[in-house]
């Protein structure tokens, strides 16, 4: 609250010249008071009389009271003196202090930004995440499919040197009965050796004639010190896959790997799974597959006369029924020659057919397939394989029987009956060329 100033304090009793003196410096200190609230009053230097104190009295009077300066920590803006320099303009923010108010200022769409994602990234993201998916499908199925094999351990092997082999070649052995399962041991009316090799991309089917005479390693079963000696479908009787596989090693002088077994009743099924295939049938064939038709009808549960052929024909549709028969057949043409060829046709049109299959189709099939096998490889084995299996699918597959035409003669032996006697040395010589060259 501002001072207000009276006679009293200007007058202390002294003479006219002494309060002209005070009045002076009072005045003046009023005047400095009075600066820093913006009013100053001018001193005049007149001569003093009552009328001029009473005029200072008055004026003092109507002043308004005396306001104190702000204080120092909050300075009071300052008017703007005429003539004075131009006041500095505001320290620009610096470029930090700037970036980091762009930030703040442009903080939300910044973040959308981050949420947009690059395209040609989410692109690459979609396919890795589509090949992770199809390959954990696969290896379901794969593993599925495993499983449906029986596996069997092998047993005893009596001879394994056969000296033609190579890391390029795998050669798996391919047996067929007229059993209804392996554990029958029947005579094995199919033997073909599967060659694969990666290194020329081919296949080869290679089929033993049945009545092939052969030593059987290890077997003596009179017991006079001499490895028996019969015709080659007769080594699963006597002593299973295992001799088999022996036999073939221990004549041929070729590597065995492994083997798959079916019985020729799943076989059926195996053509079916796959919808049938086309076959060249000639009328005779077609009245000669009657007989086995007949067998099958029984086991199969058919009425009679079931899936019979009024007729042959080129490219003729067959069921799986028909197309056993068409593959047992061994009385019409060249006996068991013609015979192993059809077994190679049958397999070879399957395998064609497989490839158009859609992809329901093929799980139909090869589930099918799979389930009438029976092998010596394991599940890990069968895993490894199973990557090799489409690339096998794509090579070239060629056909051939042994004996060749003109490396036999016609047999015949006690306790055996009717035989191929072959010529071994050509035998070796044709899977040396075809399979190894």
């Amino acid at each position: 609250m501002g001072k207000r100033i009276y006679d009293d304090d200007i007058y202390d009793g002294t003479g006219n010249d002494d309060y002209a003196e005070q009045y002076r410096r009072q005045l003046e200190r009023y005047n400095r008071l009075s600066e820093q609230g913006g009013k100053r009053v001018e001193y005049i230097d007149d001569e003093y009389d009552d009328d001029d104190y009473d005029d200072f009295d008055e004026d003092i009077d109507e002043e308004e009271h005396y306001t104190p300066p702000p204080r120092r920590d909050h300075p009071a803006p300052q008017k703007k003196k005429s003539g004075s320099k131009k006041s500095p303009p505001p320290k620009k923010s610096s470029s930090k202090k700037r970036d980091k108010e762009d930030i703040k200022s442009n903080f939300g769409s910044h973040k959308e930004e981050k949420k947009k994602k690059n395209p040609i990234k989410r692109f690459f993201v979609f396919i890795l995440v589509t090949a992770l998916l199809l390959f954990i499908v696969l290896q379901v199925l794969i593993w599925k499919y495993i499983g449906d094999i029986k596996k069997v351990d092998t047993g005893t092997r009596n001879y394994t040197s056969g000296t033609m082999q190579s890391d390029d070649v795998l050669n798996i052995l391919l047996v067929g009965s007229d059993t209804r399962s392996m554990e029958e041991r029947g005579r094995t009316d199919s033997i073909i050796l599967l060659s694969i090799d990666k290194k020329n991309k081919k296949t080869t089917m290679t089929s033993f004639m049945r009545d092939t005479y052969v030593t059987f390693p290890g077997l003596d079963r009179d017991e006079d010190g001499v490895d028996d000696m019969g015709k080659i479908n007769a080594a699963n009787v006597y002593g299973g896959a295992e001799l088999l596989l022996d036999t073939i090693e221990y004549n041929f002088d070729i590597r065995i790997d492994k083997y798959f077994y079916v019985d020729f009743f799943s076989f059926a099924k195996i053509v079916d799974a796959v919808g049938g295939i086309e076959l060249d049938i000639s009328d005779e064939e077609a009245q000669g597959m009657e007989d086995p038709m007949g067998e099958q009808n029984n086991i199969f549960g058919n009425k009679k006369g079931t899936d019979y052929l009024s007729h042959g024909g080129k490219n003729m549709h067959v069921n799986g029924n028909q197309a056993l028969a068409y593959a047992r057949l061994r009385y019409v043409g060249n006996a068991d020659f013609e015979r192993t060829q059809r077994q190679r046709t049958v397999i070879s049109k399957i395998i064609e057919k497989a490839k158009t299959l859609n992809p329901i189709e093929l799980n139909s099939f090869i589930e099918t397939s799979l389930e009438s096998l029976t092998t010596n490889y394991t599940s890990s084995e069968l895993y490894f394989l199973s990557y090799r299996a489409p690339f096998i699918a794509k090579y070239d597959m060629e056909s051939q029987r042994i004996p060749e035409d003109d490396t036999f003669t016609y047999g015949s032996h006690d306790g055996v009956g009717s035989t191929l006697d072959i010529d071994f040395e050509k035998a070796k010589d044709l899977l040396r060329k075809t399979i190894y060259s």
